[in-house]
């Protein structure tokens, strides 16, 4: 196959290029690659052997995009670093032509490669959503209604270690009369099946929903909503995003439930994702070790599962204390981050995680271009919208944060404990010191830093004895602990002035509980 212009995967030196997945690899581990150079070998390796003209090169590689031949330059130096090809023996340069990707040279050495298969799709539950019985009595709504199942059914397509089966199939098999819930599941080969309702009452649309285990046949979640209005506009805004979320949430929850009753050999990838997820967003000993555990084991399990790779690197940094974290670490899970947007470029969460990394290496711009492109990738995804908000907030836009942390928590009301450690700390940045407390208040097992956090936002709103209370918690959990210095160097902050306000509470707290 290294010699098959078709080759899905082809072999380049000691470097394995999959058109396939997108990825380039050496022994196993993503080159890193920029996106413009990655898209230049593409296009060389779908056409190996043939020179393909600069002109040709720079309009497939920057449609639309008025660039110099030194563009072009700069990307075929950053393919031959990448296939450690500096002499230009594999990315060859034709004088006044172009360039081509030469193969044959390597046909001695190199072992033929094989198409890789990967079942990771077949682990992936399936699910169809169901047309929703009009009750509406309107049939001018009808197109809205089915204009708002399609609209659900994309935002759920956004989430990719999810199969949702294409609209058509799912109202072509809803159509059968005969078929119930269980023989609609069999015909599609779905795991799930979406169902529901659409009435009026009192002029607004109220839609009830619910999501069915085809295999047990029981009802795993079930919710009404109400559109205020019956527009479009209304009804493919914050509705769908509301659905989307619950819909997603609930299956990962089933198939954490699923994955309890089962020997942990035969867990699928996505199963031992959804259990280092529900252990990642709890607080508590040892969750945070089992967590990376079992994305190690979703990627043993699937090594081609981007997402996998990201919240590997997340659990690490988690045993470090984020950002605490010694610079070695720090690198060593950003290259896991960096590994999951290769593998899982489209997907969200791989984006938002690799935004963390970019902000604990103080690198602010890249944090928030990574977190808008995770939202831009799946609107849907409640943690891509928190992203946005916390890059704003250690960007020092805290009051444009608020925004986003509201619709991170609008489209899912059951938010974990971490929304509220970043949503206070915006807050205090703004000085709403009670609403900051109450909600960093409200996070169980408190480290000493947000201990020393909360004494320092309970001193700035004038409470003596609570300030003094956290402060003891701070000092029983780290004895000696210097919370001055721990909070000027602790925290990714763009700015001084939001680090300062930090440590004038946390000065006054200590005063407080010095002059005691």
């Amino acid at each position: 196959m290294a010699q098959d212009p078709g080759a899905t995967v082809i072999q380049l030196g000691d470097a394995v290029l999959d058109l396939g997945r997108g990825t380039l690899t050496r022994d196993g581990q993503v080159v890193p690659l920029r996106s413009k150079a990655f898209q230049l070998l593409c296009k060389l390796a779908c056409q190996p052997g043939r020179v393909v003209p600069k002109d040709e090169l720079l309009n497939a590689v920057w449609p639309d995009v008025i660039v110099t031949e030194a563009s072009l330059s700069q990307a075929v130096r950053d393919v031959r670093k990448a296939l450690n090809d500096e002499d230009g023996q594999i990315l060859r340069t034709v004088a006044r032509r172009g360039f081509l990707l030469c193969l044959t040279a390597l046909a001695a050495e190199a072992t033929p490669a094989r198409p890789i298969r990967s079942d990771a799709l077949s682990d992936r539950p399936r699910i169809a959503l169901l047309p929703l019985t009009d009750h509406t009595g309107s049939p001018d709504l009808l197109p809205i209604i089915n204009g708002l199942v399609e609209e659900i059914t994309t935002g759920l397509a956004r989430f990719r270690n999810l199969t949702v089966i294409a609209r058509h199939s799912a109202f072509a098999a809803a159509a059968d009369r005969s078929l119930d819930l269980e023989g609609i599941g069999a015909r599609l080969k779905a795991d799930y099946i979406v169902d529901g309702s659409a009435r009026l009452v009192e002029g607004r649309l109220v839609l009830a929903m619910a999501l069915n285990q085809v295999r047990s046949g029981e009802v795993l979640w079930g919710e009404s909503f109400t559109c205020e209005g019956t527009g479009w506009l209304t009804l493919q805004d914050l509705i769908p995003r509301q659905i989307v979320s619950r819909l997603f949430t609930s299956i990962e929850e089933a198939g954490l439930r699923g994955s309890l009753r089962r020997p942990a050999a035969s867990l699928t990838a996505f199963e031992r994702l959804a259990q280092g997820r529900a252990l990642f967003r709890t607080f508590g000993p040892g969750v945070n070790e089992a967590a990376l555990a079992h994305f190690a084991a979703a990627i043993e399990a699937d090594p081609s599962l981007g997402v996998a790779y990201s919240y590997h690197g997340l659990a690490d940094a988690s045993l470090h204390e984020f950002n605490m974290a010694p610079l070695e670490v720090k690198h060593r899970i950003y290259a896991q981050g960096l590994r999951g947007v290769q593998l899982s470029p489209e997907e969200s969460r791989c984006h938002g995680i690799l935004s963390y990394f970019h902000g604990w290496l103080r690198e602010f711009e890249q944090a928030e271009a990574a977190a808008r492109r995770a939202v831009a990738l799946n609107p849907c995804d409640a943690d891509s919208l928190f992203n946005v908000a916390n890059v704003l907030m250690i960007r020092g836009r805290a009051q444009e944060s608020l925004d986003w942390f509201e619709r991170a928590k609008d489209i899912n009301p059951l938010w974990p404990s971490y929304y509220d450690n970043e949503h206070s700390m915006a807050l205090l940045h703004l000085g709403h010191y009670e609403e900051s407390a109450r909600l960093l208040s409200r996070v169980p097992w408190r480290s000493a830093r947000q201990e020393v956090r909360l004494a320092a936002t309970y001193a700035l709103m004038g409470e003596r004895e609570l300030a003094r209370q956290h402060v003891a918690k701070a000092q029983a959990l780290a004895p000696g602990q210097d919370f001055v210095h721990l909070a000027r160097t602790s925290y990714p902050f763009e700015h001084e002035r939001e680090r300062q306000c930090l440590v004038d509470g946390i000065k006054r707290a200590l005063a407080i509980t010095d002059g005691a």
